[in-house]
């Protein structure tokens, strides 16, 4: 019963301190059991912090959205600056979609490590859903190791050239420990050209067949070769797999023909 009457102070503290419209507007829109319920399970001066820097609609709708056991969630796991700059940066669809995909503990260590100013630009580059899918494959601290390997700039610039599929692929079958290697040793604009024109999969078919150093080393090769794309040839060359046997089709031997018995006439 006491903790009862001391979340029902905590209520009426909280809209006092909003002032008459704005608390009569959240308390119409919200319904006393909603802020009952989430007053007594955030800290009142939090909640009074975070609604004063919003409009009471922004409130509504971020109570409506959002379910509640995330959103006390995310105010735990977020400083209040942060979670204010996300909610007026991103459409509330998009933050509510976010806030249910990713664990606000990551979103709070993304905002911390590389500030909320960069979190959303990433979000907002990469889109929130192909964001999301990749931040469910990789855990947070993957991502963030890479960032600090290699600057979010070159990250976000390969990450959005490739596909969603291409990017799973890549992580599938080879991590995300080489990536740093290969962005340092072609650069972030050549990487993406070998990626487009061979493909994901025999790119990382020749990855396989090579190794990673191999491969290097014959780049490297390959690079200081005085090379004219005038000598390449004209004709279209046969694919690999033509050369294969079984694609040769052997020609029937040819039945050897029996010479007719001449007839020979009787006299």
């Amino acid at each position: 019963m006491k903790e009862v009457l001391v979340t029902i102070q905590s209520v009426y503290q909280y809209l006092e301190k909003l002032g008459p419209k704005k608390s009569f507007q959240i308390l119409k829109n919200l319904g006393y059991e909603k802020l009952l319920s989430l007053t007594g399970k955030v800290p009142k001066e939090r909640l009074i912090v975070l609604t004063q820097k919003l409009s009471e609609d922004t409130v509504v709708e971020l109570v409506k959205q959002i379910p509640e056991k995330v959103l006390v969630e995310m105010i735990r796991e977020n400083e209040d600056e942060d979670l204010v700059y996300f909610i007026h940066s991103l459409p509330m669809a998009d933050l509510a979609l976010v806030s249910r995909s990713i664990p606000p503990h990551d979103v709070g260590l993304l905002a911390k490590t590389l500030g909320r100013e960069t979190s959303v630009e990433i979000l907002k580059t990469l889109g929130i859903e192909k964001s999301i899918t990749l931040l469910k494959e990789i855990p947070m601290k993957d991502f963030l190791w890479l960032v600090d390997e290699v600057h979010v700039g070159p990250v976000i610039q390969l990450v959005n050239e490739l596909s969603v599929a291409d990017c799973k692929k890549w992580i599938k079958q080879r991590g995300l420990e080489e990536l740093p290697v290969l962005i340092q040793f072609f650069g972030v604009s050549n990487a993406i050209q070998i990626f487009k024109k061979l493909g994901m999969s025999k790119a990382l078919e020749m990855m396989h067949l090579l190794g990673t150093r191999e491969m290097l080393e014959l780049s490297l090769l390959l690079s200081g070769m005085q090379l004219e794309e005038k000598n390449m040839p004209a004709i279209a060359m046969l694919k690999p797999n033509d050369f294969s046997p079984k694609n040769k089709t052997k020609s029937a031997p040819k039945k050897k023909q029996i010479p007719k018995k001449k007839k020979v006439s009787k006299r």
